[in-house]
């Protein structure tokens, strides 16, 4: 007699729509094999690193197809709590030093294997800047993880020097995929003197997809891809683009084939066909940089990318 596989509980999927100021509306999903009555709780984490602290952090634990309980854990982090909690449907709030959350316009619906959650956050001011949608599912006996599944840029000063605009798409899935980066300077976009991608579960070089892109003129920008041990002085695989050359490393190839650049103004965007690795596979984040001669924009986290 065969035993039957125990049930998987997974995070599917999350999407966002921006409202009025700080407010985004988000959508995240999840399923059980076992069916949605076997969700005991999934997760919602918003920063730009996996770290509970200082994050608008959420857990959910349905009761119903569309009720449950919403509870945001406070600036500590703490996954056991402290908790702000309120009940879905409702017309409460729950809110920390980074977000608050509306029981009006929040609702769930779950059937089958599938539990979906929409929710309206309001980010605060603190909390600017370009963020990674992390969720997780949780059965009675099992765990998934935490899957890095959409970015959210939260809006904040003006930025000065160089930046970071986005990635597109957003998310992206499977081995290839091509990807438009995006990268501003005020001072025009000749002030880019290095825009950096690094494609990786967190920042790190090391064994990454992490490449320069150093602009020649409004048509053309070197690419230089690192080799595995991630040092950003190098050693690099180079080529120019566009072109028909390519570059690689253990992680990913790049082909100047199908690559475009597109420079004016203050902004700069290069398009790159991407190829990864079957050993690179797995859940991974978009992080950007650009720098000039006088300032850094640091790593911002732009997109995600589901390798499988």
């Amino acid at each position: 007699m065969f035993a039957q596989p125990e049930p998987v509980p997974a995070p599917t999927s999350a999407t966002t729509a921006s409202g009025g100021g700080n407010t985004q509306t988000f959508t995240v999903s999840f399923s059980d094999t076992g069916g949605w009555e076997n969700l005991q709780v999934v997760d919602i984490l918003i920063r730009d690193v996996l770290d509970g602290r200082q994050a608008c952090y959420v857990a959910f634990v349905p009761s119903g197809p569309n009720s449950g309980s919403v509870l945001l854990v406070d600036d500590g982090g703490d996954a056991g709590g402290p908790y702000s909690g309120m009940t879905l449907p409702g017309t409460g709030s729950v809110s920390n030093s980074q977000c608050s959350i509306t029981g009006a316009g929040s609702q769930v619906s779950a059937s089958g294997n599938s539990l979906t959650l929409t929710l309206p956050i309001t980010f605060t001011p603190a909390f600017a800047g370009n963020k990674v949608v992390y969720l997780s599912a949780q059965d009675t006996g099992a765990n998934s993880g935490w899957f890095p599944l959409a970015a959210a840029s939260v809006a904040g000063a003006s930025v000065t020097g160089t930046g970071v605009t986005g990635v597109t798409p957003a998310h992206s899935t499977g081995f290839t995929t091509t990807d438009t980066f995006t990268f501003t300077g005020t001072n025009g976009f000749q002030d880019i003197a290095v825009a950096n991608v690094l494609i990786n579960g967190s920042i790190d070089g090391r064994h990454g997809c992490f490449m320069a892109l150093v602009p020649i003129n409004a048509a053309s920008v070197s690419v230089l891809l690192v080799d595995d041990a991630g040092d950003a002085g190098g050693p690099f695989s180079g080529m120019v683009v566009p072109g028909n050359g390519s570059v690689s490393n253990t992680q990913c190839s790049i082909a100047g084939a199908g690559s475009l650049v597109s420079a004016g103004g203050n902004k700069l965007s290069v398009t790159l066909p991407i190829a990864f690795t079957q050993g690179f596979s797995g859940n991974q984040v978009v992080y950007l940089a650009a720098r000039s001669a006088t300032a850094n924009s640091g790593w911002q986290a732009a997109a995600t990318a589901g390798i499988h």
